[in-house]
């Protein structure tokens, strides 16, 4: 139920925020140009570099958090809520005299080209950037423990929450000629709100869990900080394919080109993360049922973790290909027509270590930390290396291969390490829970392109051929009975009518 709650929720907030970013996007570049749309990327990344201090702290918080409240050791949790908000104020007090002490350096380095805004413009919004990475930081040691209660239910409401306040203000200030000043004003009050919140909600859930950073003991801290630093190397990865290749781009290259990779990155992400739903709460549940010992539990976690997963992200991932061009036009205009092919090899890209998300998960519940880390290492070094190279090379283009080819070959690398835990058995839940789905979604993706679509406007294409592969691509999986009465047993018990669906539908009799 725990799970299913926080599904439920993640998919309510995906459905409810993921139009407003489509229609948001276009207002901002409206507002402030191509170069404040680039502008804006480049400070955004350098709020998302920021992370590189968290050092993997929120899912090792997490964890401890899930492992000794299963446990019902009140004793841990206090520790270990002391220990997490200490080292958080000392993350955020480094971070912030780091970017104060180099902000010349980083202005001068990254705010290139002729579009690009002068020094004292940039300098004068400092002060916001530094606010905004203080805030953020500060939120997650709460927003960790609410987590590690397994209500990702509340988390999702306080997301959404700054999500829409974001936006919200976003048009406000725009509208009365904000421009970047008004962006980060609408980042700051959004993240302010959300950190009172969390703060609020995490003190209703562990009413008698008080955090006093001046209370933590050094070996609650070394013991955190070393699962912690297991962890980095994953946060690492994600940080790193996520910002340096706006970092290479702004400095060879100029503001306008970062603006494009972002839009496409972003676009790209967002298909992405809506599978990302039914993987919030795994983490949580495995520590939980490794703290009982429940080990038959959790190994049938993961395969459901990944079929589940399979069943959403491929027909995500083959339509948002096979139709970049039209949805990247409907959304942004024939003039960005040029971020079409990015958008869909990134996708191919994002796929690879979204596959692997299952099993990272499971693993970290786990505390097994050592394939993540291996291959996290070798995605973020070939990042780096590939991505100065061949945008020094390439350009723009350059910046797309240097992401996509570590995420394929870092994903690669982690199951290889990771195939002796699973006791031989990952490869064929692998198997099991992918083959079905990708046939499936590729004859779905075949007919639609079949299919002579007559209609006038773009909006109604996409929506008619979009039609056309969800009802190929379900009658797929019913015709190869991808699911077994486990699958419905479930439903059943959350969807009134799932009972008349198993009626008509051929089960696998498979567990």
């Amino acid at each position: 139920m725990q799970i299913v709650r926080g599904v439920v929720f993640s998919l309510v907030r995906k459905l409810l925020s993921g139009p407003i970013f489509l229609l948001v996007v276009p207002f901002i570049l409206h507002r402030v140009g191509a170069a404040g749309y680039g502008t804006w990327s480049i400070i955004g990344a350098i709020i998302g570099l920021s992370w590189f201090l968290d050092l993997g702290l929120s899912d090792s918080v997490t964890k401890h958090i899930a492992e000794h409240r299963g446990a019902g050791d009140l004793s841990q949790l206090r520790r270990f809520a002391n220990a997490s908000c200490a080292l958080y104020l000392v993350l955020t007090t480094v971070a912030l005299f780091l970017l104060w002490l180099f902000s010349r350096v980083i202005i001068a380095g990254l705010f290139r080209g002729p579009d690009a805004p002068a020094l004292p413009a940039i300098l004068s919004l400092w002060p916001l950037l530094l606010a905004i990475v203080g805030i953020d930081l500060l939120t997650k040691p709460f927003m960790s423990a609410i987590n590690g209660c397994q209500r990702f239910d509340l988390s999702n409401l306080l997301l959404f929450s700054a999500n829409a306040s974001n936006v919200l203000l976003t048009v406000i200030f725009l509208s009365f000629g904000g421009n970047l000043r008004g962006l980060m004003w609408a980042s700051l009050l959004s993240m302010l709100l959300t950190l009172l919140l969390s703060i609020g909600v995490a003190r209703h859930l562990l009413p008698s869990v008080i955090p006093n950073p001046l209370a933590c003991d050094f070996a609650t801290v070394r013991g955190l900080c070393a699962f912690s630093l297991g962890l980095y190397a994953g946060s690492i990865m994600t940080t790193i394919q996520g910002q340096a290749e706006k970092i290479y781009l702004a400095r060879f290259l100029g503001v306008v080109p970062v603006g494009w990779y972002n839009m496409a990155s972003e676009a790209a992400s967002k298909v992405r993360r809506m599978p990302d739903l039914l993987l919030g709460p795994v983490m949580a549940a495995t520590s939980e049922l490794d703290a009982t010992k429940s080990w038959r539990k959790i190994s049938e976690l993961h395969f459901r973790a990944h079929k589940y997963l399979a069943v959403t992200i491929i027909p995500l991932v083959v339509f948002a290909i096979v139709s970049a061009r039209a949805l990247v036009v409907l959304w942004l205009g024939p003039k960005m027509s040029i971020i079409a092919f990015p958008f869909a090899l990134l996708l191919i890209g994002n796929l690879f270590p979204q596959v692997g998300a299952p099993t990272y998960f499971v693993l970290v519940g786990r505390g097994i930390l050592r394939p993540s880390v291996y291959a996290a290492v070798i995605a973020s070094v070939l990042n780096v290396v590939l991505s100065l190279i061949f945008i020094w090379r390439w350009g723009f283009a350059g910046a797309v291969w240097g992401s996509v080819i570590p995420m394929i070959i870092g994903n690669v690398c982690f199951f290889i390490m990771a195939r002796p835990y699973f006791e031989g058995t990952l490869y064929e839940v692998l198997y099991r829970a992918y083959v079905k789905p990708i046939l499936c979604a590729s004859a779905a993706a075949a007919v639609m392109l079949m299919a002579n679509v007559q209609e006038k406007h773009l909006s109604l294409v996409i929506l008619s051929r979009g039609a056309i592969f969800a009802i190929v691509y379900i009658l797929g999986l019913v015709v190869s009975r991808f699911f077994d009465a486990f699958d419905f047993s479930k439903a059943e018990s959350h969807i009134p009518f799932a009972r008349l669906v198993r009626r008509l539908v051929p089960v696998s009799s498979s567990i």
